[in-house]
């Protein structure tokens, strides 16, 4: 029931169009989009994740040689 609660849609009346216009609001997206610097935050630590998983894998490979 908490979900009934929150706001999910953003109806706004467009008056060139002459009717009523929704959007889904995402707030986590919203502060994602709006700050440069969370989004380089993520983005650096999805390539840092995904080299730490890659060199993790070839440790391995290695290691099965010797």
């Amino acid at each position: 029931m908490e979900y009934a609660k929150d706001e999910v849609f953003s109806i706004k009346y467009n008056s060139k169009k002459d009717k009523l216009e929704y959007k889904r609001t995402n707030k986590v997206l919203d502060i994602i989009r709006k700050n440069r610097f969370i989004t380089l935050l993520i983005i650096f630590g999805g390539l840092f994740s995904t080299i730490n998983f890659i060199l993790i894998y070839y440790f391995f490979t290695i290691l099965n040689r010797i």
